[in-house]
This record gives C-alpha cells, structure tokens and sequence, in this order.
C-alpha cells in the first residue's frame, strides 16, 4: 500500500513538473529586443574613455550601420507588435512586447580587455585567453547622431575630447608624424625641398596653435627648418 501511495505522489509530483513547464513555455514571453552591440578591445592602454572610443569609431565608421540597425529595429517592432495585438492571449502578449521594447539602451558599446587564464591538462597548465568586459555605456538612437553632429563640425579628424585640449602640442604623436611625412612625401610645402633623409624636416601647424591651430592632419604640414623658422607663428 505504502508503494501504490508513493508511486501515486511520484506520478503527481511528475505531472505538476509537466503541467508547470508547458504552462512556463506557453506564458514565458516570446519577445527579445534587438539590441546592437559593439565591443572595442582596448588591451594593454591605459586611461580609456568611453566616450573617445565612441567617437573614434563614428569618426571611421560613420552612421550607417546605426542607421540600418535602427530601420531594422523599426521593422521589427511592427512585426512584433501585430503578433502581439492577434495573439489567442492578447493581453498578456501586449503587456510582455510592451515590457521588452528599451529603445534607450538599443545600442551597447563595451570596452574589452583580454585576460589569461589557465586550463590544466595532464598536470600542465596551459594558458588561454579570454575576453573581459571591463565597461559598458547603452544609449539611444538620438544620442549617436548629437554625436556625429558635433564630429562632422570638426571634420570628422579627432573626438571633441582632443579637440578641446589646451595644450594641443602633446597630441602630436610620432605616428601622426610619419603620417604627414609620407603624405607631403617629404618635400617641404614652402620652398619644395626633398628631405628623404630627414635632416631638416620638420612638422609644422599651418594655422599655429598660438592662434587657435588645432593638431590635425588638416592642419599639419613638412616645412624645412629654414621656412619653419621664417614662418614662426604667422599663419
């Protein structure tokens, strides 16, 4: 007696597991917002911002992936939003699509770093590496374009952040400098002497900082020490 009565509590117990999960998967909410999510690996530098990494990507990138995501985001919120209003459960489908829609977080940008870690095998410690997020900034459709705004008046050439700096001089850097020298091929752009060794050259700012000049390539140029000195700091 003792068996049939557990048996029957086993099969109960059983059929409340079943009837608990099809209920779950017939209830549980069918909806999963779009999100876009870009991750930046910023291995081994140090003092990253957000909003830099943010802009240096827009600067290359432009907006048309984020525009395209945002058609797409569109669309599918009319998809979804059909189904919902012509769903047998109505009401809670309507609430569940309502609660999923989050177009202020729709784009996530993550800075990643990269981390060793060890796995043992055959008592050997073998590395590998993983990637950890370190940071995350969600925003909305609106906030990328305000900042691609405020980059197309600077020229798309730097962030907002560097183009704002005081002391623009420190953010000459010696790849920006070989840059300009292979752009101007070495040649000083007053007098057109060919420098290809370098003794001489020198990278000047066409507009001078004392002046407002900015450091961007726009407004960098390979002068002779001669023409440099003569031109000092006029524009």
């Amino acid at each position: 007696m003792n068996y049939d009565l557990m048996f029957n509590l086993s099969l109960a117990a059983i059929i409340s597991i079943v009837v608990v999960v099809i209920l779950y998967s017939i209830l549980k909410n069918p909806y999963k917002f779009p999100y876009y999510t870009v991750d930046f690996d910023v291995s081994g530098r140090r003092n990253v911002v957000m909003l830099d990494e943010i802009e240096n990507y827009l600067n290359v990138h432009g907006l048309d992936e984020f525009d395209l995501r945002k058609d797409e985001t569109e669309e599918w919120k009319v998809k979804y939003s059909q189904k919902a209003h012509k769903s047998i459960l109505r009401p809670l489908r309507v609430w569940q699509y309502n609660r999923t829609i989050d177009d202020e977080a729709l784009f996530e940008f993550n800075l990643c770093r990269k981390q060793i870690r060890y796995r043992q095998r055959n008592y050997i410690k073998m590395p590998y590496e993983v990637m950890n997020t370190v940071e995350t900034f969600d925003c909305d459709y609106d906030y990328i374009v305000g900042r691609y705004r405020e980059l197309e008046k600077i020229g798309f050439e730097t962030t907002t952040s560097r183009y704002r700096v005081k002391n623009q001089r420190r953010l000459m850097t010696q790849e920006m400098r070989e840059r300009i020298k292979i752009r101007d091929n070495y040649t000083c752009q007053m007098c057109g002497k060919y420098m290809p060794d370098e003794v001489g050259l020198q990278i000047d700012h066409i507009v001078p900082v004392s002046k407002g000049g900015k450091t961007l390539e726009s407004n960098l140029q390979v002068l002779c020490s001669v023409c440099n000195g003569r031109k000092s700091n006029k524009l």
